[in-house]
Order: structure tokens, then sequence, then C-alpha cells
């Protein structure tokens, strides 16, 4: 697809459209913006308008570069993700960039190093990755994509050019689940409010059978708390889903504190349990759902940590049933 095909995000993509037309393809760039909302999708496009055979200011997706950049089949770009049980970016793989920056084009015009969530980057590699920032090779171009920018050393973040991505609207989120994805109305509405603007993630949830972890994380810590804390729950180990059924927990939570202020239909994220949310607050004080969110976010840090997710899990599942 080209940049007329990327939902949202005009106002990054008018910015690049310019560099392109203005012939000032040049330095470091850091597409800044919530997980979901298109900051790899307009990496991918920027690559293959700048080596588009057609040269113009947008991708062509008929010549032969954009179809293997779209497949991730063209030397003259180059992607990296963390990794590994930390999923992070160490310095063996920033060691990796500096030499792909050392080589030449191989037959594109410029060679694009993509640095998918590199606020995941250890400070070692951020460090490393300093000078090739500040003056990349000639015809070398860096893009960093980042959701979380206090991940990032200042030094790091001086060096680029920042493009700004914004969360989708509901509506357009709804939309292009119905008409491009063939989602049914139910679904459409639903996943587009538990989105929160990113449309990856509406994508995921129905990709992933979120619903039914949501289904199972309400069982085990919010209907009935008491079931995570008998041994042959903890003893299953600890699925690799499991960050994501904490964050349908945090949802959950975070609807009920939500209504404890505002009774308005739209503002909530599990909207097809709208009547069970409200009557479940009613129950809680907004100072005991306060605090329960913050458990449930510390103990996301704690197994995104891998820090001993059974002790993890049971002391959330403690600290929620506790008044």
């Amino acid at each position: 697809m080209s940049f007329d095909n990327i939902i949202g995000q005009d106002i990054a993509i008018r910015s690049l459209k310019n560099i392109i037309s203005q012939d000032q393809i040049r330095g470091s760039y850091l597409f800044l913006g919530p997980n979901g909302v298109g900051k790899r999708s307009v990496s991918i496009e920027f690559a293959k308008a700048i080596n588009c055979e057609l040269k113009d200011k947008d991708a062509c997706d008929r010549c032969s570069s954009c179809k293997r950049i779209d497949s991730m089949n063209y030397p003259d770009v180059f992607e990296l993700y963390p990794e590994g049980a930390s999923r992070s970016i160490k310095i063996d793989r920033i060691r990796e960039v500096i030499y792909q920056a050392s080589l030449k084009p191989y037959e594109g015009r410029k060679r694009v190093l993509i640095i998918n969530n590199a606020e995941m980057t250890t400070e070692e590699a951020q460090n490393a990755l300093l000078k090739l920032l500040e003056e990349p090779p000639e015809n070398h171009i860096f893009i960093l994509t980042v959701s979380n920018i206090s991940g990032l050393l200042e030094t790091v973040i001086s060096r680029c050019k920042i493009l700004k991505f914004y969360p989708l609207s509901q509506i357009r989120i709804h939309e292009f689940l119905q008409k491009d994805r063939k989602f049914d109305e139910v679904e459409a509405i639903l996943f587009s409010h538990m989105a929160m603007g990113s449309l990856g993630e509406a994508i995921n949830f129905k990709k992933k059978g979120m619903l039914l972890q949501r289904e199972e994380a309400l069982n085990d810590f919010f209907l009935r708390k008491t079931a995570i804390l008998r041994e042959n729950v903890l003893s299953k180990g600890v699925s690799e889903d499991v960050e994501d059924s904490l964050y349908m927990l945090l949802y959950w939570y975070r609807d009920l504190l939500v209504a404890k202020f505002t009774q308005e239909q739209e503002q909530f994220l599990n909207i097809d349990k709208f009547e069970q949310i409200l009557s479940y607050s009613s129950r809680f004080s907004t100072e005991k759902l306060q605090k329960d969110l913050l458990n449930i976010m510390d103990t996301i840090g704690y197994i995104r940590g891998n820090i001993n997710p059974k002790i993890s899990l049971f002391n959330l599942a403690v600290s929620l049933k506790n008044n």
C-alpha cells in the first residue's frame, strides 16, 4: 500500500511527502506515538517511496523495489525488533546495525534502517548508536519507532527529527474493521472501543481471542478471586499470553473507576458489559479501585521483567481480594 492507504496520521505523512519532494531525505527520524497506530507501516511506506523506481513522492506499489520492500526481501531496508525474554535490543544487535550502516546501497537510492520499539534498546546500546544517529553515512536513513519516549536517552532524542503519531478515532477504527477486515457489527463496536485509538490492537483483539482471555481473567481475579490462590491454578504455570490477560483486567478496573465519574456509555472500553460495570462499580470505593489499578500495572511490569511471575500473580490476587 502507499501513504494514501494508511489510516490516519495525515500530519506525519504530509511531512514525509514534503521531505521527499524537496529532496531533503537525510538524517535520523523518530516516529513517536502509541502502539498500533501505524508507525511501522509508515516507516515501510517511507522506505518504499524513497526507493520507488518511479521516483515519485509516494510508493507506486507496482515496481520491483516496492514489491520487494513490502515482502521485506530488499537488500537496502533493514529492520530490528526487541527480542528474547527481556524484550530488549542489546548492544550486539546495535553492532549489527552499525555494520549495516557501513555498507553502501546495493541497488536503492538510500538504505533505510528501522529500529522498532527503540525505547527497548539498552542504555549501552543507545550510547553505541549515538554517532550514527548524529552523522548517518551518506545515503543512509535511520528510523526509530517509539511508544514511550522516556525509555530513550536525551542524547538519542536530540539527534533525531521527531514526527508524532496520534491515536485514531473510535469511529475510524470501527469503519475499518467492518469494511476492510469484515468484522461483524458487534465485534467492530466492541474492539474499536477497547483499542483506545490503536488500530493494530483492535485487529489483535480478535486474532488473539482476547474476549476469552478477558473472561478467564475476570473469573480468576474478579468474580472468583480465590481461584487463583489454589495450588492447582498456580501449578499451571504462566502462559505467554498472561500479559494480554492482565491488560484485559486493567481495562475492566479502568471502566469500574470511570463509572465513578460518568455513566456516558461511549467513555467505556468494555462497552458490551456496560450495565454490569455500573453495578459492580458501586460496590467499591474510588480509593480501592485506584489502588487496584496501580497493583495491576505493577504486576504487568513484574511479568515483563520476568520477576517470579507466579508469585506476582498470587500477590495480585491477594491485593484485589482485600477490601
